[in-house]
């Protein structure tokens, strides 16, 4: 493999700069807070400057420092599935869980830049930051979920009992991500993310704040009511302290 020459090293060095420096006013101020101006600043060149090394200007840079914050994430996601078993099914789905919402208390801004409401910095870019982000968390859980459902397949609906527009959006979803659920249990596998979203987003954006001081135990019935759901109730482990 050919070695990269000075020109391409300092690109790849400003590029790194840039992004560092954007997402540390994200994590700090918000992504509101970005301008290329900011941006600019923080590493000492003009803002025409940037566009030599993201053409589409702010929602570029927007869009490859989420990129970072998702392959951080999702590594740290992967290593809380990794320290259980492979025939652990539930708790290599609630590990990984328990991870991400430990990591969105502790970084709101990220968390809002991915999970929360499209930001005017990330522009036409929110949607393909969108879709690029689910398919990296449908590989953190969906293997998970197929093995679960080869060895100890849950009670899902029939493709028969589904609404058509419902079963045909699970095999696009399929298709899309490469989960390899039959449309039943695809169902179950959403209906899981999105019990837990609402449940991370609920407690960062403050709306249990004012009525439960520790949120933790309703977050922990959730996730045992989830796997009693897919009967896996008995492989569920208490968090350690």
């Amino acid at each position: 493999m050919a070695t990269p020459g000075r020109r391409e090293r300092l690109r790849a060095q400003m590029s790194a700069e840039v992004r560092s420096a954007a997402r540390h006013v994200i994590a700090h101020q918000g992504v509101e807070a970005l301008t290329l101006a900011e941006i600019a600043r923080r590493v000492e060149v003009t803002p025409a400057a940037l566009y030599h090394h993201f053409e589409s200007g702010l929602s570029e840079i927007v869009y490859r420092v989420a990129e970072d914050i998702v392959d951080d994430l999702v590594q740290a996601l992967q290593s809380a599935a990794d320290s259980h078993p492979a025939n652990n099914y539930a708790m290599r789905m609630i590990e990984p869980v328990r991870a991400l919402r430990s990591w969105a208390i502790t970084h709101q801004p990220e968390f809002n830049l991915l999970f929360g409401t499209p930001s005017t910095a990330a522009g036409e870019a929110h949607a393909e930051l969108t879709s690029a982000w689910v398919r990296r968390l449908a590989a953190v859980w969906g293997p998970i979920f197929v093995q679960a459902w080869t060895e100890r397949q849950f009670p899902v609906l029939a493709e028969d009992e589904m609404a058509p527009r419902l079963r045909q959006q699970m095999l696009d979803y399929r298709e899309d991500t490469g989960v390899d659920l039959p449309p039943g249990a695809m169902v179950v596998m959403l209906s899981c993310w999105r019990s837990l979203y609402g449940q991370i987003a609920l407690e960062v954006f403050g709306h249990f704040a004012p009525l439960f001081s520790d949120q933790e135990p309703m977050f922990e019935l959730l996730m045992q009511d989830l796997m009693r759901g897919m009967g896996l109730e008995d492989q569920y482990q208490p968090p350690t302290r």
